[in-house]
């Protein structure tokens, strides 16, 4: 009888297996199937991925060394490529790269041009913020001090990489278009900025010697002098050293001089 029951419980479990497996076989191994492909193409996106990459690199490093050989057409002309199809990365050093060229060549305005492209294309704020500041230098000589200060003024907020140059540069263009007043703040302010490079202190001195010699005072100096005050008259020196009698003293050397008698 025990043989008879076991083979009962045998086929009912065979039973409820095959069914459970007929209810949830295609969803296993549809599962399997997804999660199979999901592995071969990680897999194969990461090769892609790797080789696109090893590829870009190797494309601007020989992009690079025309640079460094001073094969500026061939090496703007590659750089150029990269911008256009490389990887975010690689683009935006290209744009760098190219504008260095052509400020080289003195094309500044295509300068400008290629560094705020790669202001526009930065994946990360150290070379956007260099960007910005070598697109605003490039166009030092076309732009007001106002339009300096549009451009600049957000390099210099908050924890900003290049605030310090940013400032400088502003400062340059209030003494080149004689803003006296906004040109002497900045350089103070930079004299004493404990963040500036080192050689950044020493320009900002030399440009207040420039400015204490080349502008006209500040208004509040010009104020505080107030006008010249008259000096009192020195008292005669021979005069005193003679000491002459007054009248009334040769009036009282008399009458004493009577009484004497």
């Amino acid at each position: 009888m025990v043989d008879v029951f076991d083979e009962v419980e045998e086929e009912l479990r065979r039973e409820r297996y095959q069914a459970a497996l007929r209810r949830w076989g295609p969803w296993v191994g549809g599962v399997a199937v997804a999660i199979v492909a999901g592995v071969a193409g990680y897999q194969f996106w990461d090769y892609r991925s790797t080789t696109a990459a090893e590829a870009s690199a190797e494309q601007y490093l020989s992009a690079s060394r025309l640079f460094e050989d001073g094969e500026l057409s061939q090496a703007d002309a590659a750089f150029g490529e990269m911008a256009q199809s490389g990887p975010a990365g690689y683009a935006t050093l290209s744009l760098m790269r190219q504008g260095e060229i052509a400020v080289s060549e003195n094309r500044l305005e295509d300068a400008a041009r290629h560094f705020e492209q790669a202001a526009e294309r930065a994946p990360e704020p150290f070379t956007r913020d260099l960007a910005r500041y070598k697109a605003a230098l490039a166009r030092f000589d076309a732009l007001s001090y106002d339009d300096l200060s549009v451009r600049l003024t957000p390099l210099t907020e908050g924890d900003a990489l290049f605030g310090t140059l940013a400032r400088e540069l502003m400062a340059a263009a209030a003494v080149r278009d004689e803003r006296w007043d906004e040109a002497r703040s900045a350089y103070e302010l930079l004299s004493i900025s404990l963040d500036a490079p080192p050689g950044l202190a020493r320009r900002a001195a030399e440009a207040l010697v420039y400015i204490r010699q080349n502008a006209p005072a500040p208004a509040n100096d010009a104020a505080a002098v107030g006008p010249a005050e008259t000096p009192l008259a020195e008292p005669d020196g021979d005069a005193d050293a003679a000491d002459p009698a007054t009248p009334d003293d040769e009036t009282d050397a008399s009458e004493t001089e009577e009484g004497g008698r």
